[in-house]
């Protein structure tokens, strides 16, 4: 049994794992290699390996910078003009790069096109942002190093998405964090009143209640002061700042899927528990309830693109994020409002 267990908590770990790295929707045709940092009116090359390419495509590279709000991106530097591209070869862009006003950021554009003509191209990506130091800054980065790409939109596709009318993207109600706070709150209550009722002799059950009162208490502080939101924004800020903006994703992912396997093992406890008659089994819905919406919460506060998109998806006013976050706070609740009402243990 302990086993199989094990095997499932891999497996969901594993799995949550390559979900997310595929919702990435990375290119893969190509490959590439880049440095870590760029200075102005130095060198910077880009090592780009084709896996894919079809018969008189040209390929071409050219540099581009974005604002310290990786906003603002505009045309850098050109690599010379486009190479016929084959698939399997591995290309050298090099680039100079320029002094540009408000640019803290430079990244490297990736595609392919039949005439060699950026409005004509059929494939495109980009590489990651890289600081870009000036003179007697930082001296640029010895070698290159493989580096993630990210599909970027060609001319046609972007003139398909203007001809459409976008569409409006859901936010969330402006109710739903007092509402999730309320509910919390009522369950530190509940919590509390559990604990001053447990029968005499059961230590264990009430130093059990009294931590989900804490956990309740706290979780309603910071659904109704907002702190969740603060802190991923000023998390966010700090990764661009450290440098650390786009390696942060592994971790995010690792992260999420650790937190959906210990989800998975906390509820095979929660089944083998509640199969046993007694008190606890209130203890355990709570729990359960509780901990699904601590989950739910956290992973949310990851702020992974996946998780992101789920949260855009608004009905009423409620995203499918906020809805399992309200249901695991209503069934800790109702299970801990049951335990208040019962009578005690003699």
């Amino acid at each position: 049994m302990k086993i199989r267990a094990a095997a499932a908590l891999i497996l969901v770990f594993v799995g949550v794992w390559i979900v997310l790295d595929r919702s990435e929707g990375r290119p893969g045709w190509l490959r590439a290699e880049g440095p870590e940092r760029a200075v102005v009116g130095s060198l910077v090359e880009y090592r780009i390996t084709l896996k894919k390419a079809a018969p008189g495509d040209f390929v071409d590279c050219t540099l581009h910078h974005a604002n310290a709000e990786r906003k603002g991106w505009g045309y850098l530097a050109s690599s010379g003009t486009p190479q016929p591209a084959v698939a399997g070869r591995t290309y050298t862009f090099a680039f100079t790069v320029p002094e540009h006003e408000d640019s803290a950021f430079a990244f490297a554009l990736i595609y392919l096109s039949p005439t060699g003509r950026w409005p004509d191209g059929t494939r495109a990506a980009t590489t990651p942002y890289v600081p870009l130091a000036r003179e007697g800054g930082q001296r640029p980065a010895p070698g290159l190093r493989r580096t993630p790409v990210y599909r970027y939109p060609t001319a046609a596709e972007t003139a398909r998405a203007q001809a459409r009318p976008p569409r409006p993207r859901g936010r969330p109600s402006v109710w739903v964090h007092p509402v999730l706070g309320l509910l919390l709150a009522a369950g530190a209550l509940a919590a509390a009143k559990a604990a001053m009722r447990s029968g005499p002799g059961a230590t264990v059950e009430q130093t059990a209640w009294l931590g989900l009162t804490v956990l309740f208490a706290a979780a309603a502080i910071i659904e109704l002061s907002g702190m969740a939101g603060h802190v991923a924004a000023w998390g966010r800020q700090l990764a661009e700042e450290r440098g650390v903006y786009e390696i942060r994703k592994p971790f995010q992912e690792a992260l999420t899927a650790a937190t959906a396997a210990a989800s998975l093992g906390l509820f095979l406890l929660f089944i083998r528990a509640v199969r046993r008659p007694g008190p606890h089994r209130c203890l355990w819905w709570a729990g359960i309830g509780l901990a699904a919406y601590l989950a739910v919460s956290f992973v949310s506060a990851l702020s992974f693109h996946a998780v992101d998109a789920a949260r855009g998806l608004v009905w009423h006013g409620v995203s499918p994020v906020d809805a399992v976050r309200g249901a695991g706070a209503a069934v800790a609740l109702a299970a801990a409002l049951r335990a208040a009402r019962s009578r005690p243990a003699i």
